[in-house]
């Protein structure tokens, strides 16, 4: 005995290697012809191994595989007896329906196999197997056996490539494993006339192995995954056949949304996009009405509403018979709102701040213009008491040119007109930094959006240093041309540089004023929304035969 256990085992390991052979390589690697004399295929080697190790072993049926006595037992062996083994087949299958009794599934698979039905069968042998051994009745000796006769059923089969792909407008692509594992996928043999051969089909639930095997000739495939549209293949099997692509399209889903209260909807979006796949139907536009009808696909969904004052967030699990969807708006916390809140304190301070400015601006300027026209008069007498006209003085004598200097000299005029010019430039700067809290201010007077204000901070930094490079230059210019005490400068050369410094002036005190004061109302704002975030919130509460007030609140 231990001797033919010996044997088993020994031809059980080379068959079990022929298998993996026959399932480890692709079809295309086993259908490439060769040069020279024709070799054996895989399946022909594997067909002649598993005849050997039937030659050798000439076991009795292991006992944890031998049927149990029932009334039924009798009919399926006469039915057997009768070559009607696709009956008897049903009668074991039933018997494994009500009994739970693993052995039944072992001959309705020896009965299907008898009937022809290999793909049949030896799904049923590798059930047994499973079964017993997770109930732990199954010997190492029954366990080969089945796996013996699984390879058995194995040569009689071709194996299949077919796959289940999703169509989207982008093309054909892999549908999603986790909608994979409540797919339904029948397979029916088919006779010669496209009729279904009794018996000889089964039913795969979830995703498709990835090595399917099926008998030769031609099947029906008929695949049901929630939220597609069923499908159904006819597939010729045999040798060298392609593989196969069963396309699902997704099922298309009327929805009607009801949306509450309707005045809560002023320059409302409405926002749908799906969560779980992709879809053609998601959509973004305006919502018109308190009511809207879409069309959706199957699947987790995303609803969206983003009013003036009101938001509405919620997922949607879309599938058919689906009746109308309420979705309710509610008011939009002050916390979660991306507008600036109209604080009439920073806008008043604002305000005051341009009113500020501009005065002081004004002085300045005066007072520029006031210096410099005294310095410009000063100058003029000085060139008329030596007897000269100070618009065109022509080429000056030395003894002239000592009188114009002992009545004002070059040196106080240049510092007067150095002086004179930074008034202008500082009035200039003031002045835009005032225009530029008057630009901070509007964000805040109208709720503009947040970022409203990070625009105008990004601007101002802009211009500040674009400005501030152009001032720098323009005042270097009118330095250089004062920077000798011995050149005597006339104003009016002073005055081509002149509309350099003012607008350069202008530039940089608006830039300035946009980074100062846009800074402050976005941390006004920062400030404002982490105490509305602390802020204790109140609510009545209740529950059966109580009531009462809720208090949260976020620390």
């Amino acid at each position: 005995m231990g001797d033919v256990r010996a044997i088993v085992a020994d031809s059980w390991t080379v068959a079990v290697a022929l298998a993996l052979m026959v399932g480890g390589l692709p079809q295309s690697a086993r259908a490439e012809p060769t040069a020279g004399p024709v070799e054996p295929t895989i399946e022909e080697m594997l067909a002649q191994a598993v005849a050997e190790v039937d030659a050798e072993v000439k076991l009795e049926l292991p006992t944890e595989l031998v049927a149990p006595p029932v009334p039924a037992l009798a009919e399926a062996r006469q039915l057997e007896a009768d070559l009607r083994f696709a009956e008897a087949a049903r009668i074991y299958e039933a018997q494994w329906q009500a009994t739970g009794d693993a052995r039944f599934l072992y001959h309705a698979a020896v009965a299907h196999g008898q009937a022809g039905h290999h793909a049949v069968a030896r799904r049923l042998y590798e059930q047994c197997q499973t079964t017993m051994h997770a109930r732990g009745a199954l010997s190492q000796l029954a366990g080969r056996w089945l796996d013996l006769a699984i390879m058995r059923e194995a040569v009689a089969t071709k194996r299949v490539y077919l796959t289940l792909v999703e169509s989207l407008p982008g093309g054909l692509t892999a549908v999603p494993p986790g909608t994979l594992a409540a797919a339904r996928t029948v397979l029916r043999k088919l006779g010669a006339a496209g009729e279904a051969v009794p018996g000889d089909s089964f039913e795969i639930s979830g995703r498709l192995p990835d090595e399917l095997r099926l008998d030769p000739g031609s099947w029906s495939v008929q695949v049901e995954v929630p939220g597609f549209v069923p499908q159904a293949l006819q597939i010729v099997v045999g040798d060298g056949s392609p593989p196969w692509q069963v396309v699902l399209y997704r099922r298309k889903i009327v929805v009607d949304l009801r949306f509450s209260p309707e005045r809560a909807l002023r320059g409302a979006q409405l926002k749908l996009q799906a969560v779980d796949h992709p879809s053609p139907f998601a959509l973004q536009r305006p919502l018109l009405g308190p009511t809207a009808t879409v069309t959706l696909t199957p699947g987790a969904w995303r609803l969206q509403v983003d009013a003036r004052r009101h938001v509405a967030d919620m997922n949607l699990a879309i599938g058919t018979g689906m009746g109308p969807i309420d979705v309710t708006l509610h008011r939009r916390r002050p916390v979660d709102d991306q507008r600036l809140v109209r604080d009439r304190k920073l806008v008043a301070g604002l305000l005051g701040t341009f009113g500020a400015t501009y005065a002081t601006s004004i002085v300045l300027l005066v007072l520029g213009a006031s210096v410099e026209k005294k310095a410009e008069k000063r100058d003029a007498a000085a060139y008329e008491d030596a007897g000269l006209d100070p618009k065109m003085p022509g080429e000056i004598e030395a003894a002239t040119a000592a009188a114009i200097e002992a009545t004002y000299p070059a040196a106080q005029l240049h510092r007067d007109l150095t002086y004179a010019g930074k008034l202008h430039a500082a009035g200039t700067v003031v002045a835009g930094v005032g225009l530029g809290a008057l630009l901070a201010a509007l964000p805040v007077a109208v709720r503009a959006q947040r970022r409203a204000a990070v625009i105008e901070l990004g601007f101002g930094a802009a211009m500040l240093a674009g400005g501030g490079g152009w001032l720098g230059y323009a005042l270097g210019e009118r330095e250089r041309l004062l920077a000798d005490p011995d050149q005597r400068v006339l104003p009016s050369r002073l005055d081509r540089s002149e509309g350099h410094r003012i607008a350069a002036g202008l530039f940089t005190g608006v830039g300035l004023g946009l980074v100062v004061f846009s800074g402050v109302v976005l941390a006004r704002d920062v400030a404002d929304r982490r105490k509305r975030a602390r802020a204790l919130t109140a609510a009545p509460w209740a529950a059966p035969g109580l009531a009462g007030w809720s208090l949260a609140g976020r620390f």
